[in-house]
């Protein structure tokens, strides 16, 4: 247990207040001890496996009342291929860098298919880990039966590259892109050697996923990255590495108001609560944070060392900084 608390306590350290986590189930019954023990001042939407035989993510879903606000099962997470740094992103032509390769999905399309129609028909929202344009498009194409409803709110998780003319099948099917915008920090020094000039214009597209009426819900994809929101902040409005001395595609860059939407009011919309949670009006749930800094003006460079003062969860203070404790 102590270590999920440790990790509780550094999300909202980070001005963390709702989490939609993966971890093991084991660790969503620590979670739901630390309620019951009146411990838990996290919110938290635990996704379930995709793969997991039919009846048994039934089962885990009906364990815990899924309208708890503070902790409640989610989604159903699928892996459809691995990375761009290790070349096993599933692509519709080969790596610029590594020609003899597409890399490795991890489903044919019709066992994705089938899978997807028993799981939507059961009622679960369903999202993928996609990070190649062909993964994304075997995803899209899941989507697109006539048994799986566009109103599902089901999504697409990293969505790095995307074939172009596949953004605006995102709208049709009503599906989210769920993306972390820090990864670009991590992936801008080789991303062009792996895709090539052409396919490396539509990897990490925000702006052009929100111009085609996608909903955009950001994220942090700690532990792959650092828990901290800002650094994905500072990459979505700069589309720059954290020295301020390249850049990568400036087309695709957010204003400050849309990559804070999609982090809050963006993030509740994806998990159904955009009626509770996501901005601070009467009547939603009093989660919010102070900062020492004013994220809409100050100079960009400054937002990757905002420090968070005080983080509140349900009106109740769920961290202190140090400068609060003086």
């Amino acid at each position: 247990m102590r270590g999920d608390e440790l990790a509780i306590a550094d999300a909202l350290a980070h001005g963390i207040t709702n989490v939609q986590d993966f971890s093991d189930w084991q660790d969503f019954l620590v979670f739901e001890e630390l309620e019951k023990q009146d411990k838990l001042n996290l919110r938290i939407s635990e996704w379930l496996p995709f793969k997991d035989p039919l009846e048994e993510l039934k089962r885990m879903r009906a364990h815990h009342d899924v309208n708890d606000p503070m902790l409640h099962t989610g989604f159903l997470k699928g892996f459809m291929d691995g990375s761009l740094g290790s070349h096993t992103a599933a692509m519709k032509a080969p790596f610029s860098d590594d020609p003899k390769n597409t890399g490795l999905p991890q489903y044919t399309q019709d066992q994705l298919n089938k899978m997807v129609v028993e799981r939507a028909q059961a009622g679960f929202q369903i999202g993928f880990h996609a990070i190649g344009d062909r993964a994304a498009s075997m995803a899209l194409n899941a989507f697109d039966q006539p048994a799986v409803s566009h109103t599902a709110r089901n999504r697409i998780e990293h969505a790095q590259v995307v074939d172009a003319a596949d953004i605006p099948r995102f709208k049709k099917l009503g599906i989210i892109a769920s993306m972390q915008p820090n990864h670009l920090l991590t992936d801008m020094n080789w991303a062009q050697d792996r895709l090539g000039p052409k396919r490396a214009a539509y990897s990490y597209a925000w702006k052009a996923f929100l111009d085609a009426g996608v909903p955009l819900a950001f994220g942090t994809d700690y532990p792959v990255e650092p828990i901290t929101p800002f650094r994905g902040l500072y990459a979505a409005v700069t589309r720059m590495n954290e020295k301020g001395t390249k850049s990568y595609f400036p087309e695709n860059k957010l204003s400050r108001g849309q990559a804070l939407y999609a982090y809050t009011q963006g993030s509740a919309y994806a998990e159904f609560a955009e009626n509770r949670k996501g901005k601070l009006v009467p009547g939603y749930d009093a989660d919010f944070i102070l900062v020492d800094r004013n994220l809409y003006t100050v100079g960009a460079s400054a937002i990757l060392y905002t420090e968070v003062l005080q983080t509140f969860v349900a009106g109740e203070e769920a961290y202190a900084g140090k400068s609060t404790n003086q």
